[in-house]
C-alpha cells in the first residue's frame, strides 16, 4: 500500500506524462524548471536549443538573448509571485549561433499544500513570424519616411498636387489643394469631384480625361478656371499623368495644377498695351506713307530719279512697318478673342495673283517663283489667307541668301488645298520644328540671331489656318533650307 507522499509523487508523474504528451505534439521545445527557475532540470528541443538531461544553472546566459534577459527575469518573478502561468515572447540564441524567437509558456506544479514544486514549459519557434513582422515594420517605416519626404515637398509648393482613384475619387491632395477647396483632409479625401466643389461640366471633363488616360496611357494637359475658397475664381494650367504598375496597367492618375491667373492678367495687360501702341502708331504711319507716295510721284514727274528712288525705298520701309504693326494688332485681337474670320467664296487664282503682285513689288532681292495653281474655290477669309501667304513669303525672304529663289506651289490632296513655300535658308533642327508656331519663338541658330523679328508671324499664320479648319507644319534640315506647308478645306 502506497503512502500519501508516494501517491502524490505518482500523481505528479502521471500529470507530467500527460502534459509532455500534449506539448510534445504542439511545441518545438519542452522543458522543466525548478520552483524558483534557478535551474533547468530537463530540456528537449532537437536541434533548436542545446538539450540538457541534468540540472543546469547556466541556461539563461546560454540561451536567452542578452537584451531580453531582464525582461525574462521580470516575467519569471511575476509568475512565481502570483503562482500563475508564465507566458512570454523573446529572443534566443540558436545552436547555430543565429538569432531566433520563441513563444514560451510554463505552468506551475503545486503540491497539496499549494507550494511550488516545479514548472513544466513548452515553447514554439516563432522566428519566421517575427522576421516577417520585422520586414513589414521596416517596409512600413520606409514607406512612412518616403511619405513624410513627399509630404514635406508637396506641402511647401504653391502648385496643386493630387492623385485620382480610377473611380474619380481623390486618393491624395496636398496642402495647397486642400486650402484651395477650403477643406480638411478627412473632408476631401475619398470624395469625388462634385463633392469637392467642382461644377458639373468641370467634373465631367476630368472624368472623361481620366477615362482617356486609362484607355491610352497618354498625358493630358489643359487650362481651366476654378473658384478658390478665398481668392475667388482663378485660372489654372493642369497636367494629368497615368500611374502605371509593373504589369503595365493604369492604377491611378496623378495631377499637377498651377495657378496662372497672374500670368494671364499680365498677358492681357501686355496685349492691351501692344494694341494701344500699335493703333496709335498706325495713324501717323498711314499719313507719312501717303506723304511719301505723293512726294515720290512728284519727284518722278519732275525727273528727279534719285529722290524718287529714295522715296521708293522709304515707302517699302513704311509698308514693312505697317505689316509689322498689323501683325501685333492681329495677335492682340486673337488673344482677346476679337480676331474675326469672315469667310467668303473666292477663286484661288485671284488670291494668288494678288499675292504675286505684292511679293514682286516688296521683295526685289529674291526671285519669287509661283508654280501653276489648280483651279479651285475656297470658302475662307480672303484677307487673312493672303496674310498667311505674305507672312510665309516674307519669312522665307528674311532667312534666305539674297538672289536665291522662293518657290510657292499649290496642289490638291483629297478635299484639301495644300500650299508650300520653299526657301534656301540655313535650315532648322528637328527638335525646333514643333516650336516654330509658338508665340514669340525664334530659331536659336547663331546665323539667325542678327535677323530682326518678334516671333509672331508664324504664330499668327498657325492661328489663322487653324481657325479655317486647316493645318500648318514645316519640313527642314540644317543646311538644306525649309519648306512651310499649310492646308485648307476647298469649297464644295
Amino acid at each position: 500500500m502506497k503512502g500519501p507522499v508516494a501517491a502524490e509523487t505518482q500523481g505528479i508523474s502521471d500529470s507530467e506524462a500527460r502534459y509532455r504528451a500534449l506539448v510534445a505534439a504542439t511545441s518545438d521545445v519542452v522543458y522543466r524548471m525548478g520552483a524558483d527557475w534557478s535551474d533547468i532540470r530537463e530540456l528537449g528541443s532537437g536541434d533548436y536549443l542545446s538539450d540538457t538531461k541534468r540540472p543546469s544553472r547556466n541556461w539563461m546566459p546560454q540561451d536567452i538573448h542578452p537584451l531580453d534577459q531582464q525582461m525574462v527575469k521580470d516575467a519569471i518573478n511575476e509568475a512565481i509571485r502570483d503562482k500563475k502561468t508564465y507566458a512570454l515572447e523573446h529572443r534566443i540564441m540558436l545552436t547555430n549561433g543565429s538569432l531566433g524567437w520563441i513563444s514560451s509558456k510554463a505552468v506551475p506544479i503545486l503540491n497539496q499544500q499549494g507550494e511550488l514544486m516545479e514548472w513544466f514549459g513548452a515553447a514554439t519557434d516563432i522566428t519566421p513570424r517575427k522576421r516577417m513582422e520585422q520586414a513589414l515594420q521596416e517596409a512600413r517605416d520606409e514607406a512612412q519616411q518616403h511619405e513624410r519626404l513627399y509630404e514635406t515637398i508637396t506641402s511647401n509648393t504653391p502648385d496643386l498636387i493630387y492623385v485620382f482613384n480610377l473611380d474619380y475619387t481623390f486618393h491624395y491632395a496636398n496642402t495647397a489643394l486642400l486650402n484651395m477647396w477650403g477643406k480638411t483632409w478627412d473632408e476631401a479625401i475619398g470624395k469625388n469631384l462634385l463633392a469637392n466643389g467642382y461644377e458639373p461640366w468641370h467634373a465631367e471633363m476630368h472624368e472623361r480625361e481620366i477615362d482617356h488616360i486609362v484607355a491610352t496611357k497618354e498625358v493630358v494637359r489643359g487650362e481651366v478656371s476654378f473658384p478658390h475658397a478665398t481668392l475667388g475664381r482663378r485660372v489654372y494650367d493642369y497636367i494629368l499623368t497615368p500611374v502605371i504598375n509593373a504589369q503595365g496597367q493604369v492604377v491611378s492618375v496623378a495631377g499637377t495644377t498651377r495657378d496662372i491667373s497672374d500670368i494671364k492678367e499680365n498677358e492681357r495687360r501686355k496685349g492691351d498695351f501692344i494694341s494701344m501702341v500699335s493703333h496709335e502708331l498706325k495713324t501717323p504711319l498711314t499719313s507719312a506713307t501717303s506723304y511719301v507716295q505723293v512726294a515720290q510721284k512728284r519727284a518722278a514727274e519732275g525727273g528727279d530719279n534719285t529722290t524718287a528712288a529714295m522715296l521708293d525705298r522709304a515707302n517699302k520701309q513704311h509698308t514693312k512697318m505697317t505689316r509689322m504693326i498689323n501683325g501685333f494688332l492681329n495677335v492682340s485681337r486673337l488673344e482677346s478673342g476679337k480676331l474675326q474670320i469672315d469667310p467668303q467664296r473666292f477663286d484661288l487664282a485671284d488670291l494668288v495673283a494678288d499675292v504675286q503682285e505684292e511679293a514682286e513689288s516688296s521683295f526685289a532681292t529674291h526671285p519669287i517663283v509661283f508654280d501653276v495653281c489648280p483651279e479651285v474655290f475656297l470658302n475662307a477669309d480672303k484677307e487673312k489667307i493672303e496674310q498667311v501667304f505674305n507672312n510665309l513669303i516674307s519669312n522665307a525672304v528674311k532667312y534666305s541668301p539674297a538672289g536665291t529663289p522662293i518657290n510657292i506651289a499649290c496642289q490638291l490632296k483629297d478635299d484639301l488645298l495644300q500650299v508650300s513655300v520653299k526657301d534656301a535658308g540655313p535650315g532648322i533642327h528637328a527638335d525646333e520644328l514643333p516650336l516654330l508656331f509658338d508665340r514669340y519663338y525664334r530659331v536659336k541658330e547663331v546665323e539667325t540671331k542678327q535677323i530682326s523679328g518678334f516671333g509672331i508671324g508664324l504664330y499668327l499664320c498657325a492661328e489663322i489656318v487653324k481657325r479655317h479648319g486647316g493645318q500648318i507644319w514645316a519640313e527642314s534640315e540644317p543646311g538644306r533650307g525649309s519648306i512651310f506647308h499649310f492646308s485648307l478645306p476647298i469649297a464644295q
